[in-house]
């Protein structure tokens, strides 16, 4: 059969797939290998942040079990349940022997993905899975899978990770190395923390992060959404690049100007398919109201500032570092919105904690000038106070200060210390 045959011959060179000087990520693979929870362990994310490498990275952390690697996103491989069917079928017919862990790359996009994880979970194989779709995620998972799977979200390199493939070692900010510090961070902040690129030129990065955004928009978001105004796709994508802040009535009225038909229900679920595979994600302003909260404008921020910096017009380090510490609060799990008051006074970020807010942080890249200090200081004190708490936070690239007033403390931190997990 052709389709049994295709299969063997990706097995056989998959196991001949050797990743030379694997570089640990931040993930606790041993505590994952130890749960003993029969659940089907899933990763979703954008496009090569490393959920395929982190499969490796635990793949080569067992020993003396057969592991079986399989992408479903091979050309070769017809979109057909048949391939499900067949997998393991040849991998008995080639190893004489049932495996011990599969690792699943993209199986989502295979008819029936869902029925065939649960019957493999349940004849007792372990089993992970990668995807750069969010129907892997808890909000889409198939029925058969609900309370079946356990889901963690790959993002690109933290600074911490991004140190580690540089090789670079650090005990303390205040080290001899401060300058090193500095210029790593420098390029993280510009260029972004895709795990491929952490050691690339500046063309390069560009060129990679051009195929990456061309293969978001092809396979992501027109082929798996069947879109077909890719034009107006674009526009709205460009659109939202060079906005840190959006409205889909905006939007919609900008994109008619320029001469496109749509309509706002269009253009949100455009915005929608983006989030879906992990391109951007939203934060709403801050309201016990839920209306309020619907109707004013979203902050959008982007999964790496590499795309920020190759695909969007001029754009500042303000932004791309407002934009880091949004990924970074992601990162660490985090529920977090924006707050204004009525004279225009804003918050960057909200965070909660136990259902109420629970820290407020600002984000300015240098606040050495006397008017953008007084700004942020004069909207943090009304947040504070609007909220209730003593304390708030402003991130910058400068010194570490504490700023005492009116009985608020205000602890100005570098991000680079608030990057390395400083805890206050």
């Amino acid at each position: 059969m052709e389709i049994k045959r295709i299969i063997k011959d990706i097995l056989i060179e998959n196991d001949g797939i050797i990743i030379k000087d694997l570089k640990q990520r931040d993930f606790d693979i041993q505590g994952l290998l130890r749960k003993k929870i029969n659940k089907i362990f899933t990763f979703t994310g954008f496009r090569r942040v490393g959920k395929t490498y982190l499969l490796f990275l635990i793949k080569e952390s067992i020993k003396n079990e057969l592991c079986i690697y399989f992408n479903f996103e091979d050309e070769r491989i017809p979109e057909s349940t048949n391939v499900l069917t067949q997998l393991l079928y040849s991998v008995e017919e080639i190893y004489h022997k049932k495996p011990g862990f599969l690792f699943l790359d993209e199986v989502h996009i295979i008819p029936g993905w869902g029925k065939f994880l649960r019957r493999i979970s349940d004849r007792g194989f372990k089993v992970f899975v990668t995807g750069s779709s969010s129907k892997l995620g808890l909000k889409e998972i198939p029925t058969e899978l609900r309370g079946r799977t356990l889901n963690y979200t790959i993002l690109p390199l933290s600074f911490m990770e991004y140190l580690s493939f540089k090789g670079v070692e650090f005990n303390h900010i205040g080290s001899q190395k401060e300058v090193e510090l500095n210029q790593l961070f420098e390029q993280y902040l510009v260029y972004g923390g895709f795990p491929e690129l952490f050691d690339s030129s500046i063309l390069e990065r560009k060129e990679v992060i051009h195929e990456y955004f061309r293969t978001l928009v092809q396979r992501d978001l027109i082929e798996r959404f069947n879109l077909k105004q890719e034009a107006l796709l674009r526009a709205t994508i460009k659109l939202i690049l060079n906005s840190l802040m959006i409205s889909i009535s905006k939007l919609t009225n900008t994109l008619k100007s320029m001469g496109f038909h749509c309509s706002k229900n269009t253009i949100s679920n455009y915005i929608t398919y983006m989030e879906k595979s992990f391109f951007l994600f939203q934060t709403l302003f801050y309201s016990r109201n839920v209306k309020d909260q619907l109707q004013y404008p979203r902050k959008v921020y982007f999964i790496d500032n590499g795309f920020l910096k190759f695909l969007s017009i001029n754009t500042d380090k303000s932004r791309l570092l407002e934009n880091l510490v949004a990924i970074e609060l992601k990162r660490r799990g985090n529920e977090f919105y924006y707050w204004r008051n009525t004279k225009g006074e804003e918050i960057d970020f909200l965070v909660f904690k136990n259902n109420r807010v629970n820290q407020l942080i600002q984000v300015s890249f240098d606040i050495s000038l006397p008017d953008t200090r007084e700004r942020e200081i004069r909207s943090l004190k009304k947040g504070m106070k609007h909220f209730s708490l003593k304390k708030g936070i402003i991130l910058t690239t400068g010194p570490e200060e504490l700023i005492e007033e009116e009985d608020f403390k205000i602890h100005v931190i570098p991000v680079i210390k608030w990057l390395l997990n400083y805890k206050e």
